[in-house]
């Protein structure tokens, strides 16, 4: 794939903007799980990279503001995970 665990999880992070933001984002992020899960090790680096952002932007977030931001998040976890 080319691109470092970092910048998976940032494009992960870029999908789930979109979608908080009300554009379509489950063709990108399906679509994404599936070219990372190809390579079974980078897809765990990837989850795990994701999961650390989800408990980055909780924190900074106390009011849940951007709990669908996470939610997202949180599915692209489950799926590399699956």
């Amino acid at each position: 794939m080319g691109a470092s665990v970092l910048d998976l999880a940032n494009r992960f992070e870029a999908i789930a903007a979109d979608g908080f933001e009300g554009k379509p984002y489950d063709a990108a992020l399906a679509d994404l799980v599936r070219r990372i899960k190809a390579d079974p090790a980078l897809a765990a680096q990837v989850a795990h990279a994701v999961g650390i952002m989800i408990g980055m932007i909780e924190d900074s977030d106390p009011s849940g503001r951007f709990a669908y931001k996470t939610a997202i998040l949180r599915e692209a976890v489950a799926q590399l995970r699956a």
